[in-house]
């Protein structure tokens, strides 16, 4: 058994994970252990967590059931909770009581008993009523329950300020009232919390304001609330993905929509939430989409299918929302004895286009000259490892016409770093479009030839790579960088002075594009690239080839080998206290374990993870 204090420290290693499948498996083997085994004092703070990991990283119908046991533990041994874990579990019955609505198997007859019983708990300990009315107003107004909404926000609005109510989310929770109502103008005056900030506030009100302002035909103030919106996130739940595309989308930015999915999406386009979160990241897709049916419904989204069911095009990824939210919003029609799920998304097929979005390529166009800058100083630096001459920071046209200038004059060196530049610029000044990694290949593979002609140094042409290797890959080119990766493998190993990290950064992106093609040699040039690596104490390096080669294996359906990695990759971002990176690994590893039957290994793993 372990002591009170090693469980408290196993249980604070937990929460030092990210959100995501380790920490939750993590913390449910943590609690199956004191259940079994004790110490039972430390139960309490087992299940908060536990109820934690569940509602902010894998939703599921499991937490009502731990927090029924966290109630009854509460009635059965007061003695085990002290005030701060008495003050979590009533701040976490909001956190369920709002879950309901998540889950339309939740019956509203379960429902009544849930929200009855918060508000006796609340009185009992005397937290006041301000929760239970915000609960009751939430739950009505889910249902369409309108009269009965509008009373109990009223009586939740009449109460002051209240230690069981989160200052920022009941101004967030009344500005995204009146988005939902139509009234833009009372919303932007009311703007986005300042004080008392949560995980949620202020990104999700600045989403709310930056479709408002498109409302009012403000494209630019828009642009800039979801740019604000963007910088106060730390990671996307469905909703909030599903807000930001139907901002980009309706603002008549498609691409920038798109590449939104494509960056940030996974877990949303997999349906991985819960159905609500799934019910309503449809139902933004659907609104963004339908008015850009007609005249750009064969637009190419950059997006993977969905199983058999292809999302290439924008009519293909408007189809697929639609027809998966058609049965989830009849099952919430079911639950709430109504139609007004189905009403509201036939809705969304109706909308129509607003102002475009402006924009900004930085918030406050701050992130666009410190991007310029950046680039700048980088320039200076790559031509002094050539030796040519520094080109001072001019815009992309400018640098273009250098660029033809030396081509005409035969100086094949310096025409290569200008057009090399001219794309480093493109990429430089924020979120790349789909256009705008388009142009950056193509002068990429315009400077690629001329830099090697020129006697361009391996470490220039190697970073010319990588900064063009993920560019290739967006644009579905990666084959255009086979003869470049060749020739920088080559150069590297016959310099008269090989420089070893050059060397393998030249064979770690031949290992790469060797992997994303599917080579047959290619998982034998990770093993032997991962040995250098480790010989030369360059562990972040290994574990993040191993990471991508344990995603190909996972893809070619190789589990145990695709297992190997994740483990071993999670094992060298250990001892560098890459906790996010190895949390990374961890999920991607539990996850395929459980999708590959193998929970009694889930077990084992957890095991000696708790050990170390």
């Amino acid at each position: 058994m372990w002591s009170t204090h090693e469980a408290a420290q196993k249980i604070a290693a937990t929460r030092d994970l990210p959100y995501g499948s380790a920490r939750t498996a993590a913390m449910e083997y943590i609690t199956r252990t004191l259940e079994r085994e004790g110490p039972k004092p430390m139960l309490p703070e087992a299940y908060l967590n536990l109820v934690e990991a569940y509602v902010f990283g894998q939703p599921t119908p499991a937490s009502f059931a731990v927090f029924s046991k966290l109630l009854r533990l509460y009635d059965a041994h007061p003695e085990h909770f002290d005030e701060f874990t008495a003050h979590t579990l009533f701040w976490q019955f909001k956190w369920i009581i709002g879950d309901m609505t998540a889950y339309p198997q939740i019956s509203k007859a379960q429902a009544r008993e849930l929200l009855d019983e918060m508000r006796r708990r609340y009185r009992l300990a005397g937290m006041g009523e301000m929760a239970p009315d915000r609960a009751e107003y939430m739950w009505a107004a889910h249902i369409g329950e309108d009269e009965a909404a509008e009373t109990w926000r009223a009586r939740w609005l009449a109460h002051g300020e209240d230690e069981m109510d989160c200052g920022s989310c009941r101004h967030g929770g009344i500005l995204r009232d009146h988005v939902t109502d139509g009234e833009f103008e009372a919303a932007i005056r009311m703007g986005a919390p300042t004080e008392d900030l949560c995980n949620r506030e202020p990104a999700a009100s600045h989403r709310q304001l930056a479709l408002a302002y498109l409302h009012v035909e403000d494209g630019e103030a828009a642009g800039r609330h979801l740019l604000r919106a963007a910088a106060n996130r730390d990671q996307y739940d469905p909703d909030d993905l599903g807000v930001e595309f139907e901002v980009l989308a309706r603002g008549q930015n498609l691409q920038a929509a798109f590449d939104l999915l494509a960056d940030h999406g996974k877990r949303a386009l997999d349906l991985a939430g819960d159905p609500g979160d799934n019910r309503n990241f449809l139902r933004y897709i659907v609104a963004g989409l339908a008015w850009a049916l007609e005249d750009h419904g064969d637009m190419p989204t950059g997006l993977r299918p969905a199983g058999q069911t292809s999302r290439a095009t924008l009519r293909e990824l408007y189809n697929w929302a639609l027809d998966e939210s058609r049965p989830l919003a009849q099952a919430f029609d079911r639950r709430a004895g109504n139609t007004r799920f189905s009403e509201s998304l036939e809705a969304a097929t109706e909308l129509p286009a607003l102002v475009p979005i402006v924009l900004p390529t930085g918030a406050d166009g701050v992130g666009a000259t410190s991007s310029a800058s950046s680039a700048g100083a980088d320039a200076a630096e790559v031509a002094s490892v050539t030796g040519a001459t520094p080109l001072s920071f001019t815009p992309v046209e400018s640098y273009l016409a250098v660029a033809r200038e030396h081509e005409v004059a035969g100086a094949s060196l310096e025409a290569g770093l200008a057009y090399a530049e001219a794309a480093f610029l493109v990429l430089a000044g924020g979120p790349v479009t789909g256009a705008q990694a388009l142009e950056a290949h193509g002068f990429f593979e315009t400077a690629w030839p001329l830099l090697a002609d020129g006697g361009a140094v391996p470490a220039l042409l190697a970073e010319v790579v990588r900064v063009w290797a993920p560019v290739a890959e967006r644009v579905d080119e990666l084959e255009a960088l086979r003869t470049p990766v060749n020739e920088l493998q080559e150069l590297a190993q016959q310099a008269a002075h090989p420089d070893l990290l050059t060397v393998m950064q030249a064979q770690d992106l031949a290992a790469r594009l060797s992997l994303a093609a599917g080579d047959s040699a290619s998982q034998q040039l990770v093993d032997e690239l991962v040995e250098t690596y480790r010989e030369n104490e360059c562990l972040e390096q290994a574990a993040h080839l191993l990471v991508v080669a344990a995603e190909a294996a996972t893809a070619a359906g190789q589990s145990e080998l695709a297992l190997g990695r994740y483990e071993m990759a999670a094992e060298f971002f250990e001892p560098l206290r890459l906790k996010k990176s190895r949390a990374a690994a961890l999920d991607a590893c539990i996850e395929l374990l459980r999708a590959t039957g193998q929970e009694h290994r889930v077990e084992v793993l957890l095991a000696e993870l708790m050990a170390g």
